[in-house]
């Protein structure tokens, strides 16, 4: 029988011990190294992350629009009801002028009922020449307000709501952009969407086209209405009421 030396045993215990600690080393590193890339890898996703999340538009109304939803093609007024071979009736108005708030206190609800009933088409023009070319004027904001309340389908009764404001003094953000949403129930993404297309100003050139086509057709003065693209004498309306509007348009319309 062969038996081991001593000195041999206590070698091979040695080497064994020696090799367990290699392992244990070799293994360590690359713990070390994987969780170094692993660190690295969360770093970037999180970059990427953050990138992105900076990059959503902070809007949901769409950025492109240059135009209301009811424009006319001709950029030149909005469109309240479209009644196509009907008499076609212009009220061009200036939201600071004082004789268009009369106007649409004694006019506007037999405008709507005639429009309603699809016995006229009729489109708004709203005018800022009061504001004397200054497009931070408030004939300006609330005609581009007017024009953002159209993007969210709430432009008539945005429109009526600015000239029952007109008796309590000038035009702030705060009713353009607050008070009158909180009246006409607009909310949630609408309300977003509102408020982004008035501080982008993006319909700004339309409230301006809406302006020059007026001027270039001759049209000065407010409160103005045109039937078939002819003015009607402010005379015409002097001692009227509503219910004298049909009669007064079908006059126009055959003349």
């Amino acid at each position: 029988m062969i038996t081991a030396m001593p000195g041999q045993s206590q070698r091979q215990r040695m080497r064994d011990a020696q090799l367990a600690n290699q392992r244990t080393a070799r293994l360590r590193r690359i713990i070390i190294v994987g969780s170094a890339l692993l660190a690295l890898v969360l770093v970037a996703v999180m970059v990427v992350v953050i990138v992105q999340q900076t990059q959503k538009p902070v809007a949901s109304a769409p950025s492109e629009m240059a135009y209301p939803p009811n424009a006319t093609s001709a950029r030149d007024g909005i469109v309240v009801n479209d009644n196509a071979g009907k008499p076609d009736v212009g009220v061009y108005f200036d939201y600071q002028c004082s004789h268009c708030v009369q106007f649409e206190q004694s006019f506007a609800g037999a405008f709507s009922l005639l429009g309603q009933t699809g016995e006229i088409r009729l489109v708004h023009h709203t005018r800022v020449f009061l504001d004397s070319g200054n497009t931070e004027g408030l004939s300006h904001k609330a005609a581009l307000a007017a024009a953002c309340a159209d993007v969210v389908g709430a432009y008539l009764p945005y429109h009526t709501a600015i000239f029952d404001a007109a008796s309590q003094g000038p035009y702030t953000d705060k009713l353009l952009l607050e008070t009158i949403p909180s009246q006409l129930g607009i909310s949630g993404t609408d309300l977003t969407a509102f408020r982004a297309c008035f501080a982008n100003k993006n319909l700004a050139p339309f409230v301006q086209s809406v302006e020059d086509a007026a001027m270039k057709a001759g049209l000065s003065g407010t409160p103005l209405v045109t039937v078939n693209g002819k003015a009607i004498p402010a005379s015409a309306f002097t001692g009227k009421t509503g219910d004298d509007l049909k009669a007064i348009i079908d006059a126009a319309a055959k003349g």
